[in-house]
């Protein structure tokens, strides 16, 4: 019996028990796909992520507790704060990911993880009859990208006080769900939400790979450069977001929580 091991990383966030928990496997071999899926079953959280070093890259895969996904923002985050931590890489060096999605590099800077992701452009739509009915309201704004609903509402308090349906979105021919607002906090930008139950996940707690839309456009929107982005989830987090000309570089602090060994 083998055993491999894991760590919690809680992303986007210094505090333990807020933010967006992974889990990161350190894997010396390569395991079977029903295996990763049974070890991400095993471990309560949204995204258990494997990392197994080749050469002088890495191999970074994602799994939700029912399905590989393509992108993971938190996971890669998390995953490169412990190849840092663990010392597998000095922290002065930049990390190579190769994932379902291409390649993802991700660096330290100013005290937080750098990732950069694809740039999912919006293509502003009529807003879908049963999705204002979901809604229970007329937004604002809707947009689709090639994985998900961008929803933007008036008030941030719309979307700290939404309820969601989560059985109605079956219906949906999306990833999910993304709700957003400018905001009025102090040192925040814009405030948004995520759901998305095809993948597994009703509520993610803190998404980065919507801000791959989110960021150019609130960008544009707000005639910034950059934007701090908060997530309004029940754990909350906080995203540094900034729009390069072909991608989207995301940043965010990363705490490790909890580590062992689970066996195969």
């Amino acid at each position: 019996m083998n055993r491999v091991s894991y760590f919690i990383i809680n992303a986007f966030t210094t505090e333990l028990y807020k933010g967006n928990p992974a889990a990161v496997c350190l894997l010396d071999s390569t395991l079977p796909d029903l295996t990763m899926q049974k070890i991400a079953q095993e471990i309560p959280v949204p995204t258990t992520a494997f990392v197994q070093k080749k050469d002088n890259d890495f191999h970074l895969r994602w799994f939700t507790p029912v399905r590989e996904i393509p992108i993971c923002g938190h996971g890669t985050i998390a995953s490169a704060f412990l190849v840092w931590q663990q010392g597998i890489v000095p922290i002065d060096s930049s990390i190579i990911f190769h994932t379902l999605s291409g390649p993802l590099q991700a660096s330290w800077l100013n005290e937080r993880v750098e990732i950069t992701i694809k740039k999912y452009p919006i293509e502003e739509i009529e807003c879908p009859l049963e999705l204002e009915e979901w809604l229970g309201m007329k937004p604002k704004y809707v947009g689709e990208t090639d994985l998900d609903y961008i929803v933007e509402l008036s008030h941030e308090e719309q979307i700290a006080d939404f309820e969601p349906d989560f059985s109605a979105m079956k219906q949906f021919p999306v990833r999910g769900v993304c709700m957003t607002s400018s905001s009025k906090g102090e040192g925040i930008d814009i405030v948004s939400r995520f759901f998305s139950p095809a993948q597994g996940i009703d509520e993610d707690h803190v998404n980065g790979s919507t801000h791959g839309a989110l960021g150019p456009y609130w960008c544009e929107k707000l005639s910034k450069q950059s934007i701090v982005s908060k997530q309004l989830s029940k754990r909350g987090g906080l995203l540094y977001v900034t729009p390069k000309e072909k991608d989207v570089a995301i940043a965010g602090s990363a705490v490790r929580v909890l580590w062992g060994e689970i066996l195969i």
